[in-house]
């Protein structure tokens, strides 16, 4: 059966580990995602290790995967070896949390301010040997802690969907680097067939999955992550294909309607945590 995550974020980060495991418990679902520059924030001690472990205990609730997003297509050399050694820190964090799931994407990051822009500001070529040098590295070091790298792709990164992420996975063999599939991001690019996108990468594939919905193009300002099911997401499909292949792992909600987060719910996130649970029953 699939698990239900939800991906804490907006004011939930700054909540005690107590309260955030038990509205999320009592929302619906069956799994947390968490941000490593919350959780693994400077400061942090065993004793929060201790609290976040008996708060999931508590709530009958597991951590599905921990976010290690750092950009690795990043000019700076320093600036890139500083994203390297941060995960490579953090995964073996994560490992001694008990979670053998981890979430990476490529970079480089287009929302940052004057975003680098592979074909423009770097070569393909560049960039690709710059995150297989990086890969080099991260997965031995997660083979070791025996946790998972789900690469996502996301829009504008040199890793943005089904094909280029299959590039990636071709060069290594190994079972611990797999995908986080999100397809909201595939439909930017024109992938809307949910069968071939599950199917494509199998059970043994898909460490994590991600829901949310998407509509537009992958270009800035000309797309938006809306509620689930206003958008180009076939979840019906998504989740029959996944049930299809066996797979047996979390799909976590990844709340990005920010317009409708403004409006709707104040600015708050948490709200949408029990809404989109309900949202998940038309589809299940």
């Amino acid at each position: 059966m699939i698990q239900l995550g939800f991906l804490a974020n907006g004011e939930m980060l700054g909540w005690d580990y107590g309260k955030l495991c038990h509205y999320v418990r009592e929302s619906g679902y069956d799994c947390v995602e968490l941000i490593d520059d919350i959780i693994f924030a400077p400061g942090k001690t065993a004793a929060d290790n201790e609290a976040l472990t008996k708060a999931l205990a508590d709530n009958g609730l597991k951590i599905s995967e921990v976010l290690l997003q750092h950009d690795l297509v990043i000019p700076d050399v320093d600036a890139r070896r500083a994203s390297i050694e941060t995960i490579k820190t953090n995964l073996k964090k994560v490992a001694d949390l008990g979670v053998t799931t981890a979430n990476l994407f490529t970079g480089p990051v287009p929302w940052n301010p004057d975003p680098v822009i592979v074909g423009r500001h770097v070569s393909a070529g560049t960039a690709w040997k710059w995150v297989f040098e990086a890969f080099d590295e991260i997965l031995p070091v997660a083979e070791q802690c025996g946790v998972k790298l789900a690469v996502e792709n996301v829009w504008g990164m040199l890793v943005h969907d089904f094909y280029t992420n299959q590039y990636l996975q071709s060069r290594y063999d190994s079972p611990f680097l797999g995908v986080n599939l999100d397809p909201s991001h595939e439909v930017l690019y024109g992938n809307t067939d949910m069968e071939f996108l599950v199917k494509g990468w199998g059970k043994n594939k898909i460490f994590h999955v991600h829901l949310k919905d998407a509509v537009g193009i992958a270009e800035p300002g000309r797309f938006t992550f809306p509620v689930i099911g206003e958008g180009n997401v076939n979840f019906k499909a998504f989740f029959d294909a996944l049930k299809e292949i066996g797979y047996e792992g979390c799909a976590s909600v990844e709340f990005e309607s920010w317009g409708y987060r403004a409006t709707t719910y104040g600015g708050k996130h948490a709200p949408a945590a029990p809404d989109m649970r309900k949202l998940l029953d038309l589809y299940l």
